[in-house]
């Protein structure tokens, strides 16, 4: 049994985001037995003891034998869901039998005990009260159904003892209008009403009844509570999907923005083509895990530099990555962020390197291009899958940019629109340091050559 609905579980994005919710809210049912197990054999030792003060020890094994009964079904239900027994029943089959021994307590007098008074007396101790604890005790099981169905069992149970009662020789309903009971002289109204035989099924059905709205109002919260976790867990969901592409400031504005991306558009933004050079021999001449290993840990530090400096993880081409530097919403400082993420990917891989090399491992080379200038945004796709993509000239050109990297035989290449974009947001000389301006390059698929700058 889980405690989340179907209905409730279709509202997460998919199958397995809806399994780990069931399997989260199992996991803190079980957590709410263990606890309520704990509360439950506490407060029975307190009723047990406050049991043998207030009676003779002969009446007191009888409430005592009740106590440990109760003791025992909270264990047996621990232990049952503990152990996956008992399927989706259990928890229904345990809150009844929880219901029915207060129930057993409340209206059957003590065997131990001589009848001293009218059965009719039994129903003016407030013992009913007990009633309550169970109650809320099943907001433990983290199920709206489950508080419904004790609020259910515990107003038949209440019910069948009233009968009860009724059907015992001596015991008569109290069915004076109210008109006609104001009416009598004050004498025979207390004669009625401090006879011990009477029973006032007005009085009990008002309790009934705030026993059902009491547990209506428990079931209403329990559902509030699914309702706010679920919406939590399908938001940080897309928190987490939109973290894989985006830097964490522009997960939060987006996260808090009904129509994040709009419409297609054109727009300033700088792009940046990083990837591993040499990467398909590698992959050639070293198992699968251990290419998948390298493919991993680059990629982790490809990832980590373009967050750190506010880009946007585009996508993962093979053995490189696409990243873009103003997309969403554009800055003045795009193009310095693309060149200051493209310095610190290099300055994290030669680290990394020195590390390779002190363990006999090869270093890795890596190749970024960078470029600056118009982009279009929008979805493509068709209707089974919609992918929100930049695309433009300026991306291909910061791709064949890339490609020169190997050409030149540099670790980084840069046009000169997106120098001088950096230049302008004022960090030019910090992030041209031992950058060097190349001589006018032609790219593939271009008829107009273009200015670089390189870092070897």
């Amino acid at each position: 049994m889980t405690a989340i609905t179907e209905a409730q579980a279709t509202a997460l994005p998919n199958e397995r985001g809806r399994e780990r919710i069931r399997r989260a809210f199992e996991r803190e049912e079980l957590y709410g037995l263990r606890q309520w197990l704990r509360a439950r054999l506490a407060v029975l030792v307190v009723i047990g003891t406050w049991m043998l003060f207030i009676n003779p020890p002969g009446w007191a094994a009888y409430y005592i034998g009740i106590v440990l009964l109760s003791g025992m079904f909270g264990v047996a239900h621990y232990e049952i869901r503990k152990h996956g027994f008992g399927g989706a029943l259990a928890p229904y089959a345990f809150q009844l039998l929880d219901v029915a021994l207060v129930g057993f307590a409340i209206f059957v007098p003590n065997v131990f005990q001589e009848r001293i008074l009218p059965y009719g007396a039994m129903l003016g101790f407030g013992n009913e009260h007990y009633f309550y604890i169970f109650l809320v005790a099943s907001l433990f099981t983290y199920s709206p159904r489950i508080v419904l169905w004790t609020g259910f069992c515990t107003a038949i149970v209440y019910a069948a003892g009233v009968a009860w009662i009724l059907s015992q020789p001596g015991s008569f309903i109290l069915s004076v209008p109210n008109q006609e009971f104001m009416a009598l002289g004050m004498d025979e109204r207390n004669r009625l009403m401090g006879d011990l035989n009477r029973v006032a099924l007005d009085e009990h059905a008002q309790t009934i009844i705030l026993m059902l709205i009491v547990c209506a109002m428990l079931a209403l919260g329990v559902w509030r509570v699914q309702r706010l976790v679920l919406a939590n867990a399908v938001a940080e969901r897309a928190r987490a999907n939109l973290s894989r592409h985006f830097s964490p400031n522009m997960v939060d504005m987006l996260a808090n923005t009904d129509q994040p991306l709009g419409a297609s558009r054109s727009q300033e933004a700088a792009v940046l083509f990083a990837d591993i050079r040499g990467f398909t021999s590698y992959a050639e001449t070293h198992a699968p895990e251990e290419a998948l290993a390298l493919l991993r840990e680059v990629h982790s530090r490809f990832a980590q530099h373009v967050f750190a400096h506010g880009g946007t993880l585009d996508k993962y081409l093979g053995d490189g990555i696409m990243a873009t530097f103003g997309t969403p919403s554009p800055g003045p400082r795009d193009a310095a962020n693309a060149l200051a993420a493209g310095r610190a990917i290099l300055e994290s891989i030669a680290a990394w390197n020195q590390t390779r090399i002190a363990r006999g491992a090869d270093p890795v080379h890596v190749g970024i291009g960078l470029h600056h200038g118009r982009v279009i945004l929008g979805d493509i796709g068709d209707e089974q899958r919609i992918e929100y993509a930049v695309i433009g000239d300026t991306v291909n050109v910061a791709s064949r940019i890339q490609d020169l990297t190997r050409k030149l035989d540099v670790r980084l290449a840069a046009s000169q629109a997106l120098v001088t974009a950096a230049c302008e947001a004022g960090d030019g000389p910090e992030l041209l340091q031992d950058m060097q301006r190349a001589a006018l390059q032609r790219l593939d698929g271009r008829e107009e050559p273009i200015l670089v700058w390189t870092l070897e």
